[in-house]
């Protein structure tokens, strides 16, 4: 993962249509947005119930940040296990403490590849991979470098 990588899934979660800002490692940090879209992806897996345990009054606490993302995380890690039959290896994780108290881009591109990998491989994914299609080439094939990074990890 490098930061242009990053930069390209960043610009991909803004094709979501969620609440809240999306453009910055900080606007994400908090889990809301990446939740809603997870809840989009698969609305089966990432249900309501789960949904409802993403804290979004209090987001702005460090401790909230982190809890939250170490849901969707492991939510995530379930939905790759469950569904695509494929494990993540330890050293591809995103650290969690480095994206809320660093805004690290690189860490936060890594759970966006993650996210990246749950939409490419959903039941609705003919409609994410259009969408991302749709956008200027080179965040294409960033995005596209991403989902191939992401295939070639199975443990």
């Amino acid at each position: 993962m490098d930061e242009e990588l990053a930069e390209c899934l960043l610009m991909w979660v803004q094709t979501f249509s969620v609440d809240g800002e999306r453009d910055s490692v900080q606007a994400l940090a908090n889990g809301a947005a990446l939740a809603q879209i997870l809840h989009e992806v698969s609305p089966s897996f990432f249900d309501d119930e789960w949904l409802s345990g993403i804290k979004v009054d209090q987001a702005s606490n460090k401790h909230i940040k982190i809890s939250n993302l170490k849901k969707i995380l492991r939510a995530v890690l379930s939905f790759y296990d469950d569904e695509i039959g494929m494990n993540i290896q330890e050293n591809k994780k995103p650290n969690l403490k480095m994206i809320v108290e660093n805004t690290n881009l690189l860490e936060m591109g890594r759970l966006l590849q993650l996210v990246l990998g749950c939409a490419v491989n959903c039941d609705s994914k003919q409609d994410y991979i259009q969408a991302i299609m749709g956008m200027e080439e080179s965040v294409q094939h960033g995005v596209m470098t991403a989902i191939q990074e992401l295939m070639t990890q199975r443990e």
